[in-house]
C-alpha cells in the first residue's frame, strides 16, 4: 500500500522480496523483528550511506517530472497521467553491540500520481521522518551445544514526522496547479512527535553445525505510532510471521525465507506474501525473491569496509494483485567499522 512500507529496511531485505521477520539475522532486525538482535555478537559502527530509490516511471519521465517540480502547470501534469512518480531516500547509521542496536533514522519520500483525466484524482506524497530507535534481544537456551534456542526482543522509538500521502479531487488539483508550493505546505504541515514500540519472538532450531531453521513473529508499531501533528501520517501496526533456513558449505552460504506481513490489512492475501533467497560467495552476494508475488533481484559487493548494493523490486499500491504495481530501483553504499 502506498506509503505503508517499512520505515527502514535493508537493501538486502528488499532485494530478497521484503523478508526479515523469520530470517532476522543482521543489524536491520532492529526494524523488522527485534528478536533477531539476540543473535548479534559483533561490535561495530554501521555508517549507512544514503540509499536512493525511484520508480521506473520516474526514470522514464525525468524531464517532465523536473518541469512539474519547478511549476505545476496543468499541461505538464497531464503528461504524467497514469504514471507512478515515486522517489525515496533513507539512511540509518547505527551502533551495534552484542544483542543491542541503536540507530538514527531518516527517511524522505515524494510521490505524484494523476488518474482519470476527465475528473482528475490526484495523489501527492511529501513525507519526511527522522528520529531514534533502540532495541535489545535476549536468547534462552540450555546445554553446552543446545539444539533449540528461543529469542525475544523489544524496541522503542522516538520519531518526528511531517506530511504523508494525500488524495486530491478536482478542486485540490486546480489549487495545486495554481499555487503549488503554498498549497503543498498547507497539506504537509509542520513536524509532529511520535513514540512507538516493536516486539518480536524467534525460535531457532540448530539442525547441525551448518544448518539452522527459523520461525519468527513480530508486531511493529504496537497500537500504531501516532504523531502530534494531525497531518503527519500514522505508522500502522504490522503483525507478521515468517520462516527461514540457513545452510553453509565450504564454498558458499545459502539463505531462504518466507514472510507473511500486514496480516491485519484488508488486502488480497497475495499482497501479504514475501519470499526471498540469498547466495553468499566470496566478495559478493546474489539476491532473488518475490515481493507480493512480484520478482525482486539484486547483488551486493564488499570492498574492505564498503558494501554496495543494487537491486530492483516491485510494490503493490492497490489492494489486489497487479491492480497498481510500481517497479522500483535502488542503490546504496554502506560503511561498517569495528569498534
Amino acid at each position: 500500500m502506498r506509503g505503508n512500507e517499512t520505515l527502514i529496511s535493508s537493501p538486502r531485505q528488499k532485494a530478497m522480496g521484503g523478508i526479515g521477520v523469520g530470517l532476522a539475522d543482521d543489524e536491520y532486525a532492529l526494524f523488522s523483528n527485534p528478536a533477531g538482535l539476540a543473535g548479534q555478537e559483533k561490535r561495530k559502527f554501521h555508517a549507512a550511506g544514503i540509499g536512493v530509490e525511484a520508480s521506473l516511471d520516474t526514470y522514464e519521465s525525468l524531464a517532465t517530472v523536473s518541469s512539474a517540480m519547478s511549476g505545476f502547470q496543468i499541461s505538464t501534469l497531464n503528461k504524467l497521467m497514469g504514471k507512478d512518480i515515486y522517489v525515496r531516500s533513507s539512511f540509518a547509521p547505527m551502533v551495534t553491540l552484542p544483542h543491542f542496536a541503536l540507530a538514527f533514522v531518516g527517511d524522505v519520500q515524494g510521490a505524484l500520481m494523476l488518474t482519470n483525466q476527465a475528473n482528475p484524482n490526484y495523489t501527492i506524497g511529501d513525507m519526511t521522518t527522522y528520529g531514534f530507535q533502540a532495541g535489545m534481544g535476549w536468547s534462552f537456551k540450555s546445554g553446552r551445544r543446545p539444539v533449540d534456542e528461543w529469542r525475544v526482543g523489544l524496541t522503542g522509538k522516538m520519531l518526528w514526522r511531517r506530511g504523508g500521502y494525500f488524495d486530491l479531487g478536482t478542486s485540490g488539483f486546480l489549487a495545486l496547479a495554481n499555487g503549488a508550493q503554498t498549497y503543498v505546505n498547507q497539506l504537509v504541515g509542520s513536524y509532529g512527535a511520535g513514540y512507538g514500540a516493536d516486539a518480536g519472538v524467534q525460535y531457532v532450531r540448530h539442525l547441525d553445525r551448518d544448518t539452522d531453521f527459523f520461525v519468527g513473529a513480530s508486531l511493529t508499531d504496537i497500537g500504531g505510532t501516532h504523531f502530534s501533528q494531525v497531518t503527519a501520517r500514522t505508522l500502522p501496526t504490522n503483525p507478521s510471521v515468517g520462516f527461514g533456513v540457513k545452510k553453509s558449505t565450504d564454498f558458499l552460504k545459502f539463505k531462504a525465507g518466507l514472510d507473511f506481513r500486514n496480516l491485519d490489512q484488508a488486502i488480497r492475501f497475495s499482497n501479504k506474501v514475501h519470499f526471498g533467497t540469498e547466495t553468499s560467495l566470496p566478495l559478493f552476494d546474489l539476491y532473488a525473491g518475490l515481493n507480493q508475488l512480484n520478482v525482486t533481484y539484486g547483488a551486493a559487493f564488499d570492498i574492505w569496509v564498503i558494501r554496495v548494493t543494487a537491486f530492483s523490486y516491485a510494490e503493490e499500491l492497490g489492494v489486489a494483485f497487479h491492480q497498481d504495481t510500481s517497479r522500483r530501483y535502488m542503490i546504496q553504499a554502506d560503511f561498517n567499522l569495528p569498534i
